[in-house]
């Protein structure tokens, strides 16, 4: 891996920055996520006509063929700006998926999804029991048709999508996993939102015997295992790759503040405890930062990434909270109150309210190398 960026790279991270800082200010983050559909849908259909949504796409998808590290960093600065929106999970997970298929109705959807005119969001996880096994909904033939029943968890923005990119089992002993493509609208479909502290705007979803035609399986057996595990890399992935954007913020914010806020006759950044708070949280980004760029180009390589994904992923788990609650102790009252925009981040970056599966998922994989 090249650490350096290419002048494409930089070139695009300027841009990014720019956009945003112009058009998604925090006021406009606020007003997102008190919006029905959590984010604004407007800023949306100007990430489409700058061709954000179809970056990694290749052009046959309508995209533009870069690589996936290209569309990480890109994933990076919205999460510098705290943008609430199913950027990673949509693009990252949903339509590099569709495409992949190579079949030809996929192509349009993915192209859909790039123009702005579709949302595609994941339900690619079960329930689970009390002893973590989990349960995905359950596919039977059903004469020329199949029927889909079951739920899937923690499906993001579920209720502002037009389309489910969903897992599911067959029926018989076979246990057979298939990848479907399922109209939110589709009869039988019951989107119910879930309380979290984070913008994700999380929902269960049930399927109660819903008709799902062989056009919809987009893979299917072996293929559907190995497409839905990609997704779900790729989608941590990036999501390590939003929060590392988030963190920045809340590291430069943080020293910001430090170097403004007087105790005693003198800014508290004079402080050496604040100077070494400040100092461990710039050391535990920069690892957080390397290890999801690490990742993110094993992805887009195609390579194993399978470790390299589970170590972003658990030392995220281990460093966001710690990143964060120092944070708040140099901010003080200040930080903890709902009008200030470190709330904002503290909610935008917390890696369980982000997505990611449990730590102990990432341990196993780690140990197991």
């Amino acid at each position: 891996m090249d650490v350096r960026l290419t002048e494409t790279q930089e070139m695009l991270r300027a841009s990014a920055q720019e956009f945003l800082t112009e058009s998604c200010p925090t006021t406009s983050v606020r007003e997102a996520r008190r919006s029905e559909g959590g984010f604004s849908r407007e800023l949306w259909r100007s990430m489409a006509e700058l061709g954000w949504l179809g970056l990694a796409l290749p052009e046959r998808a309508g995209g533009s063929d870069m690589g996936f590290l290209d569309l990480c960093l890109l994933n990076e600065e919205l999460g510098h700006a705290c943008v609430p929106s199913p950027f990673v999970d949509t693009i990252a997970g949903c339509a590099l998926t569709l495409a992949a298929s190579g079949r030809e109705e996929a192509d349009r959807l993915a192209m859909a999804i790039a123009s702005g005119d579709s949302v595609v969001v994941p339900a690619l996880h079960g329930a689970r029991d009390d002893q973590g096994f989990e349960s995905l909904p359950v596919l039977s033939r059903k004469g020329n048709t199949h029927s889909l029943s079951g739920a899937a968890m923690f499906v993001p923005f579920g209720t502002s999508a037009n389309l489910l990119l969903c897992a599911a089992r067959s029926s018989d002993t076979t246990k057979r996993d298939y990848l479907l493509v399922i109209s939110t609208n589709a009869d039988g479909v019951l989107c119910s939102p879930l309380t979290s502290m984070g913008d994700q705007r999380s929902c269960e979803v049930r399927f109660d015997s819903v008709t799902v035609h062989d056009d919809a399986v987009l893979y299917e057996g072996e293929l559907a295992t190995e497409a839905r595990e990609r997704a779900i890399r790729r989608i941590e992935v990036a999501r390590c790759c939003d929060i590392v954007g988030a963190l920045q913020w809340v590291l430069d914010d943080t020293v910001a503040y430090a170097k403004e806020r007087r105790q005693f006759g003198q800014p508290i950044g004079n402080f050496q405890s604040l100077q070494h708070y400040c100092a461990d949280m710039r050391i535990m980004l920069d690892g957080l930062r390397t290890a999801s760029y690490y990742a993110a180009w094993q992805v887009g390589e195609e390579c194993d990434a399978e470790h390299s994904v589970a170590v972003a992923c658990a030392y995220a788990h281990r460093v966001v909270p710690t990143i964060v609650g120092l944070a708040h102790q140099v901010h003080g009252a200040m930080g903890a109150t709902q009008e200030h925009d470190l709330h904002l981040y503290t909610t935008h970056a917390l890696a369980p309210s982000h997505g990611l599966a449990p730590l102990d998922e990432y341990r196993q994989v780690i140990l197991q190398r």
